[in-house]
């Protein structure tokens, strides 16, 4: 599989801005002058961007595109972003993404897909825009991003514009015939829900006001993958329902795809954890590039009520398990449930990243310190190093690709705007 194509600001060749100045130089000077710029480094990547930055406009009088350069396939292409952690305090970053190209009666149209980033909320990740099925050698329309500072927001905050990426999930063949192939692997499903909710494709875009993004039925994420809380940079997901308080107590955990069961048993703070090791999978690394390879799947917080052992072989949807505690506390049931792409499960199933210096340096009211922000950086790097994006992942190896690029979405349905 190919890896990400990606394109950066000031790009000569697919980076423009465009001006809404009605034609007045004066206006125009005004408006070029207000860009500010900084360099930042990308975690995952160890690469450092140079970023554009400026304040939001109610009136959107500034657009910038992002052309996909030509050479691309055909294919199937998850669009991403990357938000610097300074410089981009906007809730409501506007991007338009140009897919479904077309002609009709001879004139070239094209669908433009909405999509509003809450920068304020990551910091230093690449942002997922969607995923579209795209064709940039027939037409460089296709596969466009278009960027705005338009917004509401009251004060003016901060819109960065940072590079982007199209990450290839599906592509034509090598002879170029245009055809594009059924995805290859193991089908992997959520380890929640009803069967029909682990058969559907999962939802995309709809959030839980106050809990957090949902994953299907009533199932939210409370922490999604790389948020940062009291315990450092979070590996996976914390699903959760959201019908009642506790709701998910004792609720049935399943494995997400057919493998063998490394670890079962009592972990520490974890309570119980269960680990399993999967020989194939499609992997998005950090870094853009898409492979398949071995990973493992982690389900924390376990009851007691274990159902696997190790060594077991156990199929996709097999009961394994049910909802329970982290040691030591009495309230909170929820499964913590993340994907490790490196072999640290096979030595250290219960690992977390090292928070040691981060608490030395927030017990000496450093918190603000330079050096603790490095140390969050280390932390971070630690959780890119072995794990991925649990939803991402679980997407990308669900079975459905092709059919969401190629039918209207679940959840709440896509905001299109067409174009002549």
């Amino acid at each position: 599989m190919a890896d990400a194509t990606v394109v950066q600001p000031g790009d000569r060749n697919y980076f423009s801005v465009k001006y809404e100045d009605g034609g007045n130089a004066t206006k125009k000077a005004a408006l070029e002058s207000s860009w500010k710029h900084f360099n930042r480094l990308d975690p995952a990547t160890g690469k450092t961007y140079y970023i554009w930055y400026r304040g939001t406009d109610r009136k959107g009088e500034v657009l910038v595109d992002y052309q996909m350069p030509a050479p691309s396939p055909m294919g199937l292409y998850r669009i991403e972003t990357f938000v610097p952690g300074k410089n981009a305090t906007t809730r409501k970053a506007v991007f338009t993404i140009a897919n479904n190209v077309r002609e009709e009666s001879g004139v070239p149209k094209y669908d433009d897909t909405l999509t509003v980033v809450d920068m304020n909320s990551v910091s230093d990740e690449w942002v997922p825009l969607g995923e579209f099925l795209l064709d940039p050698k027939t037409n460089p329309l296709s596969g466009r991003i278009r960027q705005y500072n338009m917004s509401q927001e009251d004060p003016v905050a901060s819109v960065s514009f940072g590079p982007v990426r199209w990450v290839p999930l599906v592509t034509d063949t090598p002879s170029g015939g245009g055809t594009i192939p059924s995805q290859v692997g193991p089908r992997f499903d959520a380890p929640m829900g009803t069967q029909a909710e682990r058969n559907a494709p999962f939802v995309d875009g709809l959030i839980r006001a106050g809990l957090g993004p949902i994953w299907f039925g009533y199932w939210y994420d409370a922490t999604p993958y790389l948020s940062w809380y009291f315990l450092g940079y979070h590996t996976g997901a914390d699903l959760n329902l959201s019908i009642a308080p506790d709701a998910d107590r004792d609720a049935p955990i399943y494995a997400v795809a057919d493998g063998t069961v490394i670890y079962a048993g009592a972990a520490g703070s974890w309570g119980n954890i269960i680990v399993i090791e999967h020989p194939d999978a499609l992997v998005t690394l950090s870094n853009g590039a898409v492979q398949r390879q071995r990973v493992f799947s982690r389900y924390g917080h376990v009851s007691t009520n274990i159902l696997v052992a190790k060594g077991e072989q156990v199929p996709r949807g097999k009961n394994i398990g049910f909802v329970g505690l982290a040691a030591g506390v009495t309230t909170g049931w929820h499964l913590h449930f993340d994907i490790s792409y490196s072999d640290k499960f096979l030595t250290r199933p219960s690992h977390w990243p090292d928070l040691t210096k981060i608490k030395a340096l927030k017990a000496a009211g450093d918190e603000k310190s330079r050096e603790y922000l490095n140390a969050q950086v280390a932390v971070k790097r630690e959780v890119m190093a072995h794990y991925i994006d649990p939803l991402k992942f679980l997407k990308d190896n669900h079975g459905d690709t092709l059919e969401r690029a190629l039918a209207p979405r679940s959840g709440r349905p896509a905001r299109t705007f067409r174009i002549p």
